[in-house]
């Protein structure tokens, strides 16, 4: 039923209706979570990603989420998403702060982060 797009509420609904017992909201978003980890558990790292990125973008209209790959290495190197209420705030205030944080730390054990800022008269600084 979910898979149909039914919401949990939804689904609760039907199985009071059905068995006349009555059933919880929170019995009814364990299962799905269950069937979710079930699901889930059968796939590899990519198609988990994959998997939970397509949910994203299917959640809301306007949110969308994309990998890009170095076809050459066959590696990803960016993940990116972004739901309706990021781009309704992007279209808002035009300016962008990108944050960036290396895998791991350097050796003080401190993170590394770059920040970039463009603005709409097309200005960066880093």
């Amino acid at each position: 039923m979910a898979s149909a797009g039914a919401t949990p509420k939804g689904i609760r609904a039907w199985l009071r209706k059905k068995t006349r017992k009555k059933t919880k909201l929170k019995d009814v978003h364990n299962v799905l979570q269950d069937l979710k980890k079930a699901y889930k558990r059968n796939m590899s790292d990519v198609e988990g990603t994959e998997s939970i990125l397509e949910e994203f973008a299917s959640e809301q209209e306007g949110n969308t989420a994309q990998i890009f790959v170095d076809k050459a290495r066959g590696v990803a190197v960016a993940v990116t998403l972004q739901s309706a209420g990021m781009k309704r705030s992007f279209a808002a205030f035009p300016e962008v702060l990108m944050v960036d944080s290396t895998h791991d730390t350097n050796c003080n054990g401190y993170k590394l982060f770059s920040f970039v800022v463009h603005d709409c008269f097309g200005k960066v600084k880093e």
